[in-house]
């Protein structure tokens, strides 16, 4: 599910010296090609035969490493900036090098509720409609790789969903029934991470206690995110938090069903 609240800035220059130099304030975010934007534009100049004279400025507003797809987000707009300023790509052959970037980097092509399987990059979309459900997400300041996360995945985790899964959970999002969710939302990846760092453990128990009808890491972590069943408790639990961690990132969010 998309977010619009927190994204990173992406801006592309067109007039510069030959390659493809990035800018950002964040020290922590790598200049060179580790980093996914400079990946993605240099795979982009590859498959369309453009020599890049581009600068790509980052601002970066998405916690580094924090289980939120930031880096895959801006790497996929990244990808749609220079394919609407070239043209020289179907969809298909952008997904293609999107997934080349990282598995996650293909859903941000068109972010909008789906439902992935294989990596990541095979997606189904629902055709209902969701109502919009606020969300508090918690970031406590350090990282997680996402490397880490995935080598300390438990094999018993891993297998089918129960029969009727999807439908339940798309139903229970429709109907904004949080108690219906609260026993489907799971992560395999958050036992690790819970036993390594037992903040975390505290944060979802404590969020919990504040009113959240619902509260997990996201993706391979730190970042905790929590559903509440109203806007207004959603705003007590953030001046809370806020109160009682202030060194933690915590933004106020909401899903909702982006077109």
């Amino acid at each position: 599910m998309p977010l619009e609240d927190p994204s990173d800035e992406i801006k592309i220059d067109f007039n510069v010296s030959t390659g493809i130099k990035i800018i950002c304030d964040t020290p922590e975010v790598p200049l060179d090609e580790r980093n996914l934007c400079h990946k993605a534009a240099a795979k982009y100049a590859e498959s369309g035969g453009i020599t890049p004279n581009w600068e790509i400025t980052i601002v970066k507003n998405i916690p580094i490493a924090g289980g939120m797809g930031g880096g895959s987000s801006d790497a996929a707009a990244v990808l749609r900036i220079l394919n609407e300023k070239y043209q020289k790509l179907n969809i298909e052959e952008l997904t293609a090098i999107a997934l080349q970037c990282g598995a996650d980097v293909p859903f941000f092509l068109n972010p909008r509720p789906a439902l992935a399987e294989g990596v990541g990059d095979v997606f189904k979309y629902p055709k209902q409609k969701f109502p919009e459900i606020a969300l508090l997400l918690i970031n406590p300041g350090f990282p997680i790789s996402a490397a880490w996360a995935y080598k300390n995945l438990s094999p018993d985790t891993i297998g089918e969903p129960a029969d009727g899964y999807e439908q339940k959970i798309l139903k229970a999002l429709q109907e904004n029934n949080l108690e219906i969710l609260a026993k489907l939302i799971s992560n395999d990846l958050s036992i690790a991470a819970y036993k390594k760092f037992p903040i975390l453990k505290i944060l979802k128990e404590e969020l919990l206690r504040s009113g959240a009808a619902v509260a997990e890491i996201s993706g391979s972590g730190p970042t905790l995110f929590a559903l509440f069943e109203s806007s207004e408790k959603c705003d007590e639990a953030e001046k809370l938090f806020k109160g009682n961690y202030p060194q933690m990132t915590i933004i106020k969010s909401s899903m909702k069903h982006l077109q």
